[in-house]
């Protein structure tokens, strides 16, 4: 962190040695210790992580900010550490997708880091479902193979999150972004 050096008379980067409401820190330029007032200006908002069909809620401190629907961020809570996405913001007046987080009652979010994503996969006449695991920002591409469960496919199509549907070959999605995928085995 960055403050007021007593010693060198400059804003230069300090160490937190000690902090209990103040803070003792040290000039990492001069190495001068001194203390310091800690202005903690969090608040407390009510977090609820949704991953496929299960969800937990969570109490998170957030520095005053606005949030949006669509903006991810790294959510570390008692259950783990998550990359997450905001889905939809709840104050006082119902559900908004912008908000300051002093307005924020609930923020709701997905976990985007890591992502099951449903697979239809056709051979003949008969389909298969699967879900296939994989990191938020993977590329599903349409024209190109993947596997699951040790079944081989070309992926033929997917359902964007928007509803969309994409067909073309070179048709790309991040996997958190995709609804269905859809493929032809091999």
């Amino acid at each position: 962190m960055n403050v007021d050096c007593p010693a060198c008379g400059r804003l230069t980067p300090h160490d937190i040695l000690k902090s209990n409401g103040d803070a003792t820190v040290e000039c990492e330029d001069c190495g001068h210790v001194h203390k310091i007032q800690i202005h903690d200006n969090t608040v407390e908002r009510r977090v609820v992580v949704s991953q496929d069909e299960d969800s937990f809620s969570t109490h998170v401190p957030m520095q005053p900010q606005t949030l949006r629907e669509g903006e991810e961020f790294v959510l570390e809570s008692d259950e783990g550490v998550y990359g997450v996405e905001v889905t939809s913001l709840e104050t006082g007046s119902g559900r908004t997708d912008v908000a300051d987080v002093e307005d924020v009652e609930t923020v709701w979010t997905r976990v985007v880091d890591n992502v099951r994503v449903p697979v239809t996969v056709n051979r003949d006449s008969e389909s298969t479902s699967h879900r296939l695991q994989v990191p938020g920002d993977y590329r599903f591409v349409v024209g190109e193979t993947e596997e699951v469960d040790d079944v081989e496919f070309k992926t033929k199509a997917f359902v964007h999150r928007d509803g969309d549907r994409y067909r073309l070959s070179g048709d790309d999605a991040e996997a958190k972004n995709v609804k269905r995928l859809y493929g032809e085995e091999l």
